[in-house]
């Protein structure tokens, strides 16, 4: 089994968010315009062989929205969160870190193929 990107699927349907700036696949740089999310990809791994061969994969992927106010924030991690599990991923954690000027919602999210 090659080893798979789903990346680029969600970033695609993701960008689709209504008030999201973008969606990218690396984190935001100075000037990047908020609401952001960043996708990465955080495992990738065999979840099942048979007759040595990697029959089952598990793959996680951090989706990580970047906002200016907690309702915004709010907002958009709510429509992301409906667009992964429509995906076919489930999410398996979520926190918030609002330390810093822009709030980030970091979740993760899991599916086997």
């Amino acid at each position: 089994m090659a080893l798979h990107d789903d990346k680029p699927r969600i970033i695609a349907a993701l960008t689709g968010i209504p008030g999201l700036a973008r969606a990218l696949p690396a984190w935001p740089g100075d000037g990047t315009a908020f609401p952001c999310i960043v996708v990465s990809e955080a495992a990738n791994k065999p979840a099942d062989h048979r007759d040595d061969r990697e029959r089952v994969t598990e793959l996680e992927y951090y989706v990580r929205v970047f906002a200016n106010g907690a309702a915004e924030q709010s907002q958009i991690a709510s429509a992301a969160d409906d667009i992964m599990q429509g995906l076919g991923y489930s999410r398996t954690m979520a926190w918030e870190d609002d330390s810093a000027q822009a709030r980030q919602k970091v979740m993760r999210y899991r599916t086997y193929l």
